[in-house]
């Protein structure tokens, strides 16, 4: 289950990428406002991409804001997922639970490897979506 973070981050790349086509830096109300988001709310999700490196932030001047720091089509949703969630892991029952009573081999247990497969598929789908085709799901019309 994805973080609200997550989903907040998730939802305001799809804006970043009109930006990032317009050469407009957005800032973090402007995006709040359009997807009638807390602002409170996504602002942590707009400086974990930033450390991510996949935002850049611009500070005073005379629009100051958030843009892409890559085209689109070269940042993947795994890219994004990973930055706002960290990795995808199943560790096995043993690690998660010290005190648990469990006879299982970590490599060979049949409830964490179908846990690991599900997650390397869903890294995978991850992987083969763009920023640029995320955000194809949205119309942009005028400014901003």
């Amino acid at each position: 289950m994805l973080t609200n973070p997550t989903r907040y981050g998730l939802i305001a790349c799809r804006y970043l990428v009109w930006g990032w086509h317009n050469g407009v830096w957005l800032n973090a109300p402007e995006i709040a406002e359009r997807y009638r988001m807390n602002v409170r709310a996504l602002s942590p999700a707009l400086r974990r991409l930033v450390l991510a490196g996949i935002l850049r932030s611009q500070c005073g001047g005379t629009r100051p804001g958030f843009m892409l720091s890559r085209p689109p089509e070269e940042v993947t949703m795994l890219e994004v997922v990973r930055a706002l969630e960290g990795n995808f892991r199943m560790d096995c029952c043993r690690t998660v639970l010290s005190s648990v009573r469990c006879s299982c081999e970590t490599e060979c247990c049949l409830v964490c490897g179908v846990f690991r497969d599900m997650l390397d598929e869903l890294r995978r789908r991850l992987s083969d979506v763009s920023l640029e085709e995320h955000a194809a799901t949205e119309e942009f019309s005028g400014g901003v």
